[in-house]
């Protein structure tokens, strides 16, 4: 079975706005005052286009599900939200290994998204996701989310195609960074999403973009256990073995009954904020803070920008919405 996300696939809108021609005076369709990001269904309601930044690992040994799991919860709220497309990125694993198994679980899927190889490292200006993200939000300035749950290269990639980048997305949301130490039960949790590379992250972080990072220790009442995960799937269900590992990971490492779904909570964040506390951060723009992932509160006079830090209003009801959005995603994508 193929699942389609109920629109023309992107790169073939973008061609045709190259040959359409003017829509805004520089020949580019504009999303327009009040209806940036979205486009509108049913009742008026809001609908956000995204792009997926992401080092996906789901069964990966040794390496984290949640990437996997968010975009789940994406294809689960299409009332919400479309998937217009994905980037590879390092993070959890080296690129060739995320791209890899992103295709070959698409595959699996029978999902019909473009998939856009990213960076392979830090620094590096040139990949397909890089002139994918800059063509896609340069015919469509206003309109396009980038949900960023892995490194930051192919944002810089981005700029290095066109410079307006930053100002043609809508806004950027990340999952990374910490506030203080990371530790579970007493062992330190190093970040490994905005620290992979500082000086992009610096770059997008200065930029003009409407930012919002889900930081980690925002995501920790993002937790699941394996008891209340089979609230709602079966054991032998499709995506409680192929998360089962990461519960046993997560038990070895850090002796931690279950784990974060860090990745989870910046999804949510975009599409339903209501679940959320809004708060605006102000962050040291260094990058010696940020090659550790360290978002510095900044001081009176500090080099510094502010992003929205969303904190989770009630566990529970949190925690039953992913539960709910899994669910409606693997039975769109008929996993049983």
């Amino acid at each position: 079975m193929r699942v389609a996300t109920g629109r023309r696939p992107l790169v073939v809108r973008l061609a045709r706005s190259r040959q359409e021609g003017a829509r805004s005076p520089q020949g580019r369709r504009r999303c327009g005052k009040g209806q940036t990001n979205v486009e509108r269904k049913e009742g008026n309601a809001p609908v956000k286009r995204i792009v997926l930044d992401f080092d996906n690992t789901m069964g990966v040994p040794g390496c984290d599900v949640d990437d996997a799991l968010a975009l789940i919860y994406l294809l689960g709220n299409p009332q919400a939200c479309t998937v217009e497309a994905v980037c590879t990125s390092y993070g959890n694993s080296d690129l060739a290994t995320v791209d890899a198994n992103t295709r070959r679980l698409f595959a699996e899927w029978g999902l019909d998204l473009p998939i856009h190889r990213g960076a392979e490292g830090p620094g590096q200006a040139e990949s397909d996701a890089a002139r994918f993200l800059a063509e896609a939000c340069a015919a469509e300035p206003g309109c396009l989310s980038i949900l960023v749950t892995g490194s930051t290269t192919n944002l810089l990639g981005a700029v290095a195609h066109d410079p307006r980048f930053f100002e043609n997305v809508a806004e950027i949301v990340f999952m990374g960074g910490v506030t203080r130490s990371l530790v579970i039960n007493g062992r330190i949790m190093n970040e490994l999403n905005l620290s992979c590379d500082p000086a992009a992250t610096l770059a997008a972080l200065a930029s003009s973009a409407p930012k919002t990072i889900a930081t980690s220790q925002n995501c920790l009442a993002a937790h699941v256990t394996r008891e209340a995960f089979e609230t709602a799937f079966a054991p032998d269900s499709w995506l409680a073995r192929a998360i089962d590992y990461w519960f046993d990971d997560m038990g070895r490492r850090y002796a931690w009954d279950g784990f974060a779904v860090w990745d989870q909570v910046a999804a949510a964040a975009l599409i339903k904020p209501d679940l959320f506390d809004p708060e605006t951060y102000p962050v040291v723009l260094d990058e010696r803070f940020l090659s550790v992932g360290l978002l510095e509160r900044a001081w009176d006079g500090a080099p510094q920008a502010n992003v929205q830090a969303p904190r989770i209003k009630d566990a529970a009801l949190y925690l039953q919405d992913a539960l709910a959005g899994w669910k409606r995603g693997c039975e769109r994508l008929g996993l049983a």
